[in-house]
């Protein structure tokens, strides 16, 4: 692990003598192969690289889709690439690559924190629209509130417990935490995900970001909330039984609630944020079972909706280049356009209402059968879930790909082959991994 640490540091060096953003995403996916073949394990031990860097399981898929990710994010960047832009997404995988490796909570705390300030200069410096700075100051707003007393409350944890090692903070049983002790300190990891109630920064973030920006957002920054919340989960694990029941109707009522407002929407970016919203809620309902299958669950949607969403994000992207406009009404009739980009369209929105053959199924499938598994009257709620779920996925697909188009067929351009590239390896690991499913258990 520390070679590729070590790989990482020398990326950054090499930005001196070599601008050339293809040796960049190349290596990307060199580092995420060979991570792949070096580490590949199923077991609940820690594997220790170095001081205060371990990781286990539940790191193991999210270092390597932040390296999967972060080299599409390099091919996107290719024909606008600055130094600046370089160094910014360097610093970006470096923090979550360290994020995802620590056994410190303090140090997860700090790279929690760090991950913040790339995004907002993301927003803030190659966002399009003017509502950017408000964008980026929700963003800010939201998920610094909470951030002091969380770090205040992991203080008192090691006044108590005298360490800041997951691994022996999950021998102390901490039954006596109140409910607002337990509140400051999951809160933080709630608003990150986002809960429902606390999620008003995550569309305005992802309409007002850059492409790039929204791909890193969807796919790797809102996994670490959930990522946190799993970790704080095994530590505080009686408590947080205790407060299961409320969370958890926050939950499954958001969800239904969110997928409705899916269904109102007019701008395609801003369905798309929505929709993660749902699923980030569904994660958040099969984590607070706190069972292990719960726990899976949540960890194959997290790598699943990852690439999905990223998918769907960089093909509204695409039309949005071309057409000037993210409303679904300037874009219909697309496939009369771009025939070639209905065929992605229709596999990325099945794979977002979780249709057979893709990783969202399987986790999905997991999710309904615990959620039902501890209450039965979910299984209601679920229905409903899953019905608006399909209805305004299909509404996104269908609406705009027929009806009369609006872009004049004079000024249409082409489709580059680099978009396709990037489709097809967002779309790989998504379907191939349901070949090797025992990576995940």
């Amino acid at each position: 692990m520390i070679k590729f640490i070590f790989m990482l540091m020398f990326m950054m060096l090499m930005l001196v003598y070599n601008k050339k953003v293809m040796f960049y995403y190349n290596i990307c996916f060199l580092m995420s192969f060979m991570y792949l073949f070096k580490y590949l394990f199923k077991d609940l031990i820690w594997i220790s690289v170095g001081f205060y860097s371990k990781f286990d399981f539940y790191s193991y898929f999210l270092i390597l889709l932040s390296m999967w990710i972060m080299g599409l994010v390099f091919m996107v960047i290719q024909l606008e690439v600055t130094n600046l832009k370089m160094i910014i997404f360097m610093m970006m995988l470096i923090i979550l690559v360290f994020l995802f490796s620590v056994s410190n909570l303090l140090l997860f705390y700090l790279m929690f924190e760090v991950s913040l300030i790339p995004t907002f200069i993301m927003i803030i410096y190659w966002g399009n629209n003017f509502e950017r700075l408000k964008a980026s100051f929700y963003l800010l707003m939201y998920t610094m509130f909470i951030s002091l007393p969380l770090l205040i409350y992991l203080m008192k944890l090691f006044k108590i417990s005298m360490t800041y090692e997951i691994d022996l903070l999950k021998m102390n049983n901490f039954i006596y935490l109140s409910f607002f002790d337990y509140l400051m300190m999951f809160m933080a990891f709630l608003i990150k995900m986002p809960i429902y109630i606390f999620h008003i920064w995550l569309p305005k973030a992802h309409v007002e970001a850059p492409v790039y920006g929204s791909m890193i957002l969807a796919s790797i920054l809102l996994k670490l909330g959930s990522y946190g919340l799993l970790r704080f989960l095994e530590i505080f694990y009686m408590k947080s039984l205790e407060m299961s029941f409320m969370i958890f109707s926050v939950g499954i009522v958001g969800s239904l609630l969110v997928s409705l407002i899916c269904l109102v929407q007019i701008d395609m970016k801003s369905l798309v944020a929505y929709s993660s919203v749902v699923h980030m809620n569904m994660m958040l309902c099969s984590l607070y079972t706190m069972t292990k299958l719960g726990f899976m669950s949540a960890y194959i949607l997290m790598v699943s909706h990852g690439l999905c969403s990223s998918g769907l994000f960089f093909m509204v992207n695409l039309y949005y280049e071309r057409s000037m406009s993210r409303l679904m009404f300037f874009n219909k009739g697309m496939m009369m356009i771009h025939p070639s980009l209905s065929m992605w369209w229709m596999f990325y929105c099945a794979m977002n209402f979780s249709f057979p053959l893709s990783l969202n199924f399987i986790s999905e499938i997991y999710m309904i059968s615990v959620i039902i598994s501890w209450d039965i009257m979910m299984m209601i709620y679920l229905m409903m879930i899953c019905f608006f779920s399909s209805a305004y996925s299909l509404y996104l697909y269908s609406y705009i790909q027929h009806g009369g188009y609006y872009i004049e067929s004079k000024k249409v351009q082409i489709i580059y082959m680099k978009d396709y590239l990037i489709l097809i390896l967002h779309f790989i690991p998504l379907f191939f991994i349901i070949f090797n499913l025992s990576m995940l258990y």
